[in-house]
């Protein structure tokens, strides 16, 4: 199991870093472009430490609880599973 999170993260990584739009499991699509707005404004509301840094405890939970509340706090974004999970 940790070697596969592992895995994914320097897949992760790698795409990051070479694409603004990212296509992970499940159908779902993360703009990256479409989050640097000046509503986010400050990359550290994800990113750990610097643009493109880790984002600690990045996950299903994580992206659950954080891109939800996110997205119904500013009022935009999908915040029910199959405006994600396609």
């Amino acid at each position: 199991m940790k070697k596969t999170f592992i895995l994914f993260v320097l897949i992760a990584t790698n795409t990051f870093a070479n694409s603004d739009v990212i296509t992970m499991k499940k159908g779902i699509v993360f703009n990256h472009v479409g989050h640097q707005t000046t509503k986010v404004g400050d990359c550290s509301v994800c990113h750990e430490t610097k643009p493109y840094g880790k984002i600690a405890g990045f996950g299903k939970e994580w992206a659950h609880k954080y891109c939800t509340d996110c997205h119904e706090a500013f009022s935009e974004g999908p915040t029910k599973c199959a405006e994600c999970h396609k």
